[in-house]
């Protein structure tokens, strides 16, 4: 009997740990961070203004500072030495630089190739654990509709149109008693429309690393998308630097889908059925070539950390998730469509859009 509660709880834990990744472009990032100013002047030795009339000078034609200019009509110092006296420089130095407009970019043929809409599918392949369940395997695939055109600096850059993924689909488990499906696209589900997002530049130090890289090397069209992050139900300012969730009472963790829970809702239909309250980080890089004119197809290497809340009505999901991804199995394909696409157009036509091979559909999830 003792054995058959402690298998019980393992399934139940498994079907909730779940795969999936992918590229997409967030909503601003939230600063949960509290800044205190000081307003207060009396306090405040460096804003703190000395009135007493017997301080002002007798005689108010001749300056108190021998430094300043004994010439009105002169312009004084600036009062932050900071600030640059270059007429020709910014007035403010954090001001960011003018940009030239993207319909004056000059790009090459190579480049020329690439800019426009493209239809993305992406499928990845991972096998998790839990303290109680080892080495669940995963599959999730991604539908989303992308942009790849200059940005200001013209550069190529690679966007997500409308700020959605078009579609999450997956599987989990490799029994009768663990399979489950995870409900990403139910319509209160936010999974494919709310998220953080870093692209590489936007990762201190990273700041000259671009995005996409495009090359002809030997005649073959190379593709590469940059390591990029994704989060949910938590606050980061560097995820490439900062420990993953690991404590419920973590200060990042916030309510990220504004449903009433805990750090962000899942759902998921199976053996045991119900939601999940977590935290996930993701990162995604893609390699690949051009196949064909207006097709392009490769790997995904990618990570995937997940931190199940403790507010879980099911406690058997309490804690961490380990999860072993296979970038062999884990592939993707863009094939440029009419700018005009969207998600529901290419939803509809998923079938006829896509022709890349599933190197998971004849692999036993195992």
């Amino acid at each position: 009997m003792k054995k058959f509660v402690i298998s019980i709880v393992a399934i139940c834990a498994t079907l909730f740990f779940v795969s999936c990744g992918g590229d997409s472009k967030t909503p601003e990032k939230v600063d949960d961070t509290d800044t205190v100013a000081d307003t207060d002047t009396n306090d405040n030795p460096d804003t703190a203004t000395d009135t007493d009339p017997t301080d002002e000078p007798t005689n108010p034609d001749e300056p108190t500072n021998p430094d300043e200019p004994t010439n009105p009509d002169e312009p004084t110092e600036p009062t932050n030495p900071d600030e640059p006296t270059d007429p020709t420089e910014p007035t403010n130095p954090t001001d960011p630089e003018p940009t030239t407009e993207p319909g004056d970019c000059e790009l090459s043929e190579l480049e020329q190739e690439f800019v426009g809409t493209w239809a993305q599918k992406i499928i990845l392949r991972s096998k998790s654990s839990t303290t109680l369940a080892k080495n669940v395997p995963s599959v999730t695939t991604r539908y989303l509709v992308v942009e790849i055109k200059p940005d200001a600096n013209c550069k190529l850059d690679f966007n997500k149109k409308a700020n959605q993924i078009c579609k999450t689909d997956n599987r989990t488990g490799d029994s009768a008693l663990n399979k489950g499906v995870v409900k990403f696209n139910e319509p209160d589900s936010k999974f494919n429309t709310i998220f953080h997002h870093w692209k590489p530049a936007d990762i201190a130090g990273q700041e000259n690393i671009p995005y996409l890289e495009i090359a002809e090397e030997g005649g073959e069209k190379t593709f590469k998308l940059n390591k990029d992050w994704e989060l949910r139900g938590a606050n980061m300012e560097n995820p490439a630097a900062e420990n993953m969730i690991s404590d419920k009472n973590d200060s990042r963790i916030f309510d990220h889908d504004n449903d009433g829970n805990a750090a962000f809702t899942i759902k998921f239909n199976g053996f045991v059925s119900g939601p999940m309250y977590y935290v996930q980080r993701l990162s995604h890089i893609l390699t690949g070539k051009v196949v064909a004119d207006g097709k392009i197809e490769g790997n995904v290497e990618w990570t995937d950390e997940q931190f199940a809340h403790p507010d879980t009505p099911n406690t058997t999901l309490k804690g961490q998730k380990t999860t072993v991804t296979d970038t062999s199995k884990s592939v993707f394909q863009l094939v440029k469509v009419d700018d005009s696409m969207d998600c529901a157009t290419l939803l509809e036509q998923a079938d006829t859009i896509f022709d890349i091979a599933d190197p998971n559909t004849d692999v036993p999830l195992d």
